[in-house]
């Protein structure tokens, strides 16, 4: 189903995209309490029509919200609440995971002025650092549509952990393989993966390409950043989401649509009903 429907979505996109420009989207800047500090975040929602879902979108290591407003445009265009907040911990990545938990679970109560959120229309995506972070609040939230990691870096081994009790869908993006990324330590993470839906390298990316707008910072110790790719790589990034929330909406649907399993008749009273004394029909 997955694979359908990106080829659907790869359609749709590709016929929007001349008029990418004229999509609107509001955007606004908040404090919300995050594992019980406040904390600045940035959403972008979609001005015309119900969302297709809402996608948390975390940061990288020693990075801030402001490294992931171009990616909010871009799923706010393309009709998805995108909620980026300023992580809490710069070292404690496990505790960053903790807070992605704790927003979730805030945007299920309607937090931000949003309608409650039910988890199968969320997803969670994060770069770098970010990528930790969300995959571990993903490993502790299996109802979500699915976990996007761009360029995620695991520095301490607990990402493959997490991977492994993934219990959600998971698509991941990869640069080339640089002391940034601890030279493709996401392909590892993609590997433990048990419902990976797709790794996929975006040629000649740099650490620095998967967050717009990038900083002297990222490009001095990262590589240099290239509009191209960091244009392929939102794109990738809003078509991902887009597969995710699109293949959990089907899902729930067509279960909604089962209908329910055949009650047994209830055996007569004073009588037993067992299938090795069953008598054989003819």
């Amino acid at each position: 189903m997955l694979n359908l429907s990106r080829t659907a979505l790869v359609g749709l996109f590709a016929l929007l995209a001349p008029t990418a420009a004229l999509a609107g989207y509001y955007a606004r800047t908040t404090t919300i309490e995050i594992d019980g500090a406040p904390a600045p975040v940035d959403v972008f929602e979609p001005d015309a029509g119900p969302p297709v879902g809402v996608a948390v979108v975390a940061h990288g290591w020693t990075r801030s919200r402001e490294q992931h407003r171009d990616a909010g445009r871009a799923l706010a265009e393309a009709g998805i609440v995108a909620v980026i907040p300023d992580l809490p911990n710069v070292m404690d990545l496990w505790g960053n995971g903790s807070a992605i938990v704790d927003l979730v679970r805030r945007l299920e109560g309607g937090a931000l002025g949003l309608p409650p959120v039910l988890p199968s229309s969320l997803v969670l995506i994060g770069t770098s650092a970010g990528g930790l972070a969300t995959l571990i609040a993903a490993s502790k939230l299996p109802d979500l549509a699915g976990w996007i990691g761009l360029d995620p870096v695991d520095r301490t081994g607990m990402g493959l952990y997490a991977a492994s009790n993934l219990g959600t869908p998971a698509i991941v993006l990869l640069g080339g393989a640089s002391a940034c990324n601890l030279f493709g330590s996401g392909r590892s993470l993609a590997q433990a993966v048990p419902r990976l839906v797709r790794a996929k390298k975006i040629d000649g990316a740099s650490h620095c390409d998967f967050e717009s707008p990038t900083n002297r910072v990222c490009t001095t110790f990262c590589g240099s950043a290239s509009r191209d790719r960091q244009l392929e790589a939102r794109n990738e990034t809003v078509l991902a989401a887009l597969e995710l929330l699109t293949a959990s909406h089907h899902g729930h649907a067509a279960a909604a649509a089962a209908p329910p399993a055949a009650a047994d008749d209830p055996a007569p009273a004073g009588t037993e009903s067992s299938p090795m004394s069953a008598e054989p029909v003819d």
